[in-house]
């Protein structure tokens, strides 16, 4: 039983892959430089999630959690 479980975990693994539209590595690169990019404008909250899926084009949805925008030149009086 242990081995078809095992069996089953790997072909999932293999699936997912296949069908992942950037390989793991790639994705998590972008994490960490979209993470950079919105810590220089926003004071964020915990880490950033990324989605990229492939349909006809890729679609990608950042989501990130701020406290507050930063300010960079940009005074109201």
């Amino acid at each position: 039983m242990h081995r078809l479980t095992e069996n089953a975990a790997r072909a999932r693994r293999i699936l997912e892959r296949a069908n992942a539209p950037l390989p793991p590595e790639c994705e998590q690169v972008i994490v960490r430089e979209l993470q950079r990019t919105l810590s220089a404008y926003f004071e964020l909250r915990g880490e950033i999630r990324v989605k990229i899926e492939r349909t006809d084009a890729l679609h990608i949805t950042v989501e990130a959690v701020a406290d507050a925008a930063k300010p960079f030149g940009v005074f109201v009086e």
